[in-house]
């Protein structure tokens, strides 16, 4: 009977989008799933012992790079998204071979992703003609607003599905 809590909080997670909820809590309810989806990553950094604090650095890596490549060069976010993937994980193995090298773990670990998220930051706020700085990047809008091909939704509960299968 260990199955039914669980099998019940995702069928729960799963009629949300049929309440009509208004957009502010799908909102926090997004965000709260993106959260718990970062948390995940986090945990199984701490299940090896590493106290990692750039992974902020990972998830503006991975926007800015889709949003840049959209609003810029007109590549879906369907492409985009592989190839924020991939530079994300050329960012991890620069920072991460080194440390594997020379055996950086504990403070010293935690202190090295934290300096590399603050590094992002900075190249952020530095590059404000191209990111907007520290106000943030928006996409530019595909035709009304609902398209698939450029992942933009008008109604909420388009994201809160795609954040709940993810």
């Amino acid at each position: 009977m260990t199955w039914f809590p669980k099998f019940a909080a995702l069928a729960l997670l799963a009629a949300v989008p049929f309440l009509e909820l208004p957009d502010y809590y799908m909102h926090v309810l997004i965000l709260i799933l993106i959260w718990g989806f970062v948390y995940t990553g986090w945990s199984l950094m701490g299940r090896f012992g590493l106290v990692s604090l750039g992974h902020g650095a990972f998830l503006g890596i991975g926007g800015y790079t889709v949003v840049l490549l959209w609003n810029y060069y007109g590549v879906t976010p369907w492409l985009g998204i592989p190839v924020a993937l991939v530079l994300a994980g050329i960012v991890a193995l620069i920072v991460g071979y080194p440390c594997f090298q020379f055996r950086i773990v504990g403070h010293y670990f935690a202190l090295v992703t934290l300096a590399l998220a603050e590094v992002v930051r900075l190249l952020i706020i530095a590059m404000r003609d191209h990111t907007g700085g520290s106000l943030g990047l928006t996409p530019e809008r595909y035709g009304d607003g609902m398209s698939v091909y450029a992942f933009q939704f008008v109604e909420k509960d388009y994201f809160y599905g795609i954040v709940l299968v993810s």
